[in-house]
């Protein structure tokens, strides 16, 4: 049995505590840089301290990252469902070979740390709830970020201080497992296919002899955060194809064995920040068979919307990660809209979601309700 996690719990990583390898180039001025050890990249000579950072994190609320329920809670307090991200913007401290690390400024915006195990026989809110708990049976440990290999070897340790547990069966753990290698196998091909501890001490090389003070800072953010229209070159089109083939085997492995799950393909143009990714992707689950959609997705900030062949829909998240509205409309079906408030964070949290459904009814779910909620666990 695995204890649910909620939204003040605690997830970390368990390396050498708290600590990730992620690759290193030096801030100008530039100092001597140790070599890797033979075989080896930089990147595994280069560690920074992750903060700790609770299962609500605000950035990651705020730019999408969070999977909670909305109308179930335990003490009082969300909990989280498949998928969930802790999110981007965790904190980082480059402790070697330097603190001065010019890719920081990626590895703080694009970090991660992500559930990957859920139990498909337990839903709230329509979706499976999440397992993040390393040092349990069965284990289920969340993926930190990390180059060259992202690794599964995160925990939400006071997670064990809740008295809710679920089931996760044998075949969602190994729905689990799978995920977890094809990711690390899928982050060992691409770093090798990019020139491996070669490739990036070639790259690494370049920036530093082109650097002119803080254009090249400047140069590789811009990349990173704006993206680009399309892949530009074979090559990249190529790994393209692959991250979506792993992708769809994935979700492909986790409806053979579970029987629910998705699997879909689509092509980001732009940033993770600002973009539009158009999309097709089909799904099962037990209670409603196979579904399938195409259509397009876009995400500005702290904004997303949807237009495909199930609806549309458009979302706005609070800034700091206290709440969301939201609409929605299925064809056919009518109109949703979602108030979800977060507030007093630092006294055990207050949600509250108003929904108005097609119909015109307006229900309202709150977690400090005066009498005892119904979905209180």
């Amino acid at each position: 049995m695995t204890k649910v996690t909620i939204q003040r719990d605690i997830c970390l990583n368990l390396v050498v505590p708290l600590t990730a390898t992620h690759n290193f180039i030096p801030l100008p001025p530039f100092p001597p840089i140790p070599p890797p050890l033979p075989g080896l990249p930089l990147s595994l000579a280069a560690c920074a301290l992750e903060s700790p950072v609770n299962a609500w994190w605000p950035p990651g609320y705020a730019l999408g990252g969070s999977q909670f329920t909305t109308s179930v809670f335990h003490q009082g307090m969300a909990i989280c469902l498949a998928g969930h991200d802790c999110g981007k913007f965790i904190p980082h401290l480059q402790i070697a070979p330097a603190p001065n690390n010019m890719l920081t400024l990626v590895h703080i915006p694009f970090s991660s740390r992500k559930a990957n195990f859920s139990a498909s026989t337990v839903k709230m809110n329509g979706k499976p709830v999440a397992g993040m708990t390393a040092i349990a049976w069965p284990p289920t440990p969340m993926t930190y970020c990390a180059n060259p290999i992202s690794m599964p070897l995160a925990d939400a340790p006071t997670s064990h201080l809740n008295t809710v547990t679920v089931h996760i069966s044998l075949l969602d753990w190994l729905a689990g497992v799978f995920a977890v290698a094809a990711g690390m196998l899928l982050d060992a091909l691409l770093f090798r296919w990019n020139g491996g501890t070669q490739g990036f001490g070639r790259g690494a090389g370049k920036t530093i002899a082109q650097s002119r003070g803080g254009a090249t800072v400047a140069q590789l953010l811009k990349s990173e955060f704006i993206g680009q229209l399309l892949p530009g070159t074979q090559k990249a089109w190529q790994q393209w194809a692959v991250k979506q083939g792993v992708g769809v085997l994935v979700g492909a492995v986790q409806i053979g064995l579970t029987g629910e799950g998705s699997a879909s393909v689509g092509l980001q143009i732009g940033g993770p920040f600002l973009s539009v990714t158009p999309s097709v992707s089909v799904s099962h689950t037990n209670s409603s068979g196979w579904g399938g959609k195409a259509g397009v997705s876009g995400q500005a900030g702290t904004a997303s919307g949807e237009l495909d062949t199930s609806g549309a829909g458009v979302a706005n998240n609070h800034p700091l990660g206290l709440g969301q509205d939201s609409i929605s409309h299925q064809w056919g079906k009518g109109t949703t809209k979602t108030n979800t408030d977060i507030s007093d964070p630092f006294n055990g949290f207050h949600n509250q979601t108003t929904t108005t459904g097609p119909d015109g009814k307006t229900t309202i779910s709150n977690s400090r309700a005066s009498s005892p909620l119904p979905n209180s666990l």
